[in-house]
């Protein structure tokens, strides 16, 4: 049977903090080891914050949801937000040579977990990432 935790909070960076240490909780129950939690913790951070800046325009009344299911190894996180949709050439990295500060937090979140994705639905913006637990040893 899937563990769910569902949390509902304004766009205010004040519950980042508060998110990071409910992604650390979560990805520990899962079994993850220490690195893989704090990819998972970066992942969430940077989508949320994404969230906070992009979305919302800095407005921290805006609604946001994060579900959290973990079954069998996997966990799924999902945000959900009402703010403006996200335009989809910001979801592809920019060339190498063009990192900068800033842009770079899609980039980070497909590079620690299995799968992002990001979707519009009606007046709503879904964020999926996703990660299951590698076997350990062997």
């Amino acid at each position: 049977m899937p563990h769910r935790v569902e949390l509902k909070i304004s766009s205010d960076p004040r519950w980042l903090r508060t998110v990071r240490a409910m992604m650390q909780e979560v990805s520990r129950e899962v079994g993850f080891t220490e690195r893989e939690r704090c990819d998972i913790m970066i992942a969430v951070d940077e989508a949320l914050a994404n969230v906070m800046k992009h979305a919302y325009k800095g407005d921290p009344n805006g609604p946001v949801s994060l579900s959290c299911i973990a079954e069998d190894g996997r966990l799924e996180i999902v945000l959900c937000d009402q703010g403006e949709a996200c335009d989809p050439k910001n979801l592809e990295p920019p060339p190498p040579e063009e990192m900068r500060v800033g842009g770079r937090g899609i980039f980070l979140m497909r590079s620690t977990m299995d799968e992002v994705s990001f979707e519009r639905n009606g007046n709503h913006n879904y964020v999926r990432l996703r990660k299951r637990v590698k076997p350990q040893g062997g």
